[in-house]
């Protein structure tokens, strides 16, 4: 009778000890999982993930080219015209760009607008044979004095000009071949640059 009590007793270490083993192996494999898929602590914040336009905003940036480009102002005496350099993207339409720069003005206080206030571009044209045709609104002929009609056209063609592909310019306003903006130059046939124009 006295091994019964033995035997009861050995088989229940037995059984505890085993129930405690797989526990622990188990509490173990928890822990492993959580730290393969990385839990943030409690009150730390997990990092945000990059997306993939998040990597081809920051290339295209990266890829971005810049081109330096002659823009002409008349100086501020009136006396002639002026180069002003101006850093911008490379783009594919560069003419077009290149005029939207020139209508905003110098940066240089020693140089002035020659064209009108409120002059805009509304199209430009390049054609094979190196003909450039600009459109401009009606705010382009509200010129004042020979001159300044001399700066005006010439700050337009000269800044054009400094493409190799542009070889002569073609004004037109609303869309309309013209003349002469103010009664001076000669704009019945297309325009080569003249770089001591104004002068």
């Amino acid at each position: 009778m006295a091994r019964k009590p033995v035997c009861l007793g050995a088989l229940l270490l037995l059984v505890v000890g085993l129930g405690g083993g797989c526990w622990t192996k188990d509490n173990s494999r928890l822990k492993a999982w959580e730290e393969w898929v990385k839990i943030p602590l409690r009150g730390e914040k997990a990092p945000s993930p990059v997306t993939s336009t998040d990597k081809g905003a920051k290339l295209e940036e990266l890829a971005q080219e810049h081109v330096t480009i002659d823009l002409y102002f008349a100086r501020r005496d009136g006396n002639g015209l002026e180069v002003e350099k101006r850093d911008i993207p490379k783009v594919e339409g560069i003419a077009r760009q290149t005029m939207h720069e020139l209508l905003t003005g110098p940066r240089n206080p020693n140089l002035k607008q020659a064209l009108p206030a409120g002059t805009k571009l509304l199209d430009i044209n390049l054609k094979p044979d190196g003909l450039c045709i600009v459109n401009f609104n009606d705010r382009i002929g509200e010129i004042e004095g020979r001159k300044g009609e001399v700066l005006a056209v010439y700050s337009v063609v000269n800044t054009l000009a400094q493409f190799p592909t542009v070889k002569r310019v073609d004004f037109l306003i609303e869309g309309e071949p013209v003349d002469t903006l103010a009664g001076t130059v000669d704009l019945s046939n297309p325009v080569a640059a003249d770089y001591t124009a104004g002068r």
